[in-house]
């Protein structure tokens, strides 16, 4: 089974690197998933979309080069997971930005969350949610919520509360595997 994980931020000085390779460490302990990982910064999508809808677009023939490369980390994965911050209660641009040069691709897809910042992103998994209902993802209901991102890993990288942090993330693998699985 393919896993694709999407570290979300593009922001100077982001904790999301920090997040998605910790979160990565947990798939591959797990053993269950092949992993994509995937950093939004370093596929830098365009925020001009293009003229014709993702909706409207079959068998991810996309006229940009961008929008096919994204697709076939999208097609190859079985379940995603979108490592994500919370921007003033709600999901970041680049996030937003990601889902929205894709239309069928979503459809179905099994999809996790984890989530960082001062409470762990609550706002961001709403708002996602949101938009997800009209993409047909299928989001699971455990999460990851790292909270107080800004204290959360030590200088040596290693993530506090890192049992609680670890239970999380092998629920949400769980829930991906029975997705797919089922």
């Amino acid at each position: 089974m393919n896993l694709l994980v999407v570290t979300v931020s593009v922001r100077k000085g982001r904790a999301g690197k920090k997040v998605g390779d910790w979160f990565v460490g947990q798939v591959e302990k797990d053993g269950r998933f092949e992993v994509d990982h995937v950093d939004l910064k370093e596929l830098d999508l365009s925020y001009e979309l293009p003229e014709m809808l993702p909706s409207m677009v079959t068998n991810s023939d996309y006229a940009e080069e961008e929008d096919r490369t994204w697709a076939t980390h999208v097609n190859n994965a079985d379940a995603v997971v979108f490592v994500s911050p919370e921007y003033n209660h709600g999901m970041p641009a680049s996030l937003k930005n990601a889902l929205d040069h894709l239309g069928n691709e979503w459809n179905g897809k099994p999809t996790g969350f984890v989530g960082y910042g001062a409470a762990g992103a609550p706002y961001a998994q709403a708002n996602l949610s949101l938009v997800a209902g009209w993409l047909k993802l299928d989001i699971v209901t455990p999460r990851v919520g790292i909270a107080e991102i800004w204290s959360a890993f030590n200088e040596n990288g290693e993530l506090a509360f890192a049992d609680h942090y670890e239970h999380q993330a092998k629920s949400v693998i769980d829930a991906l595997v029975k997705k797919v699985e089922g």
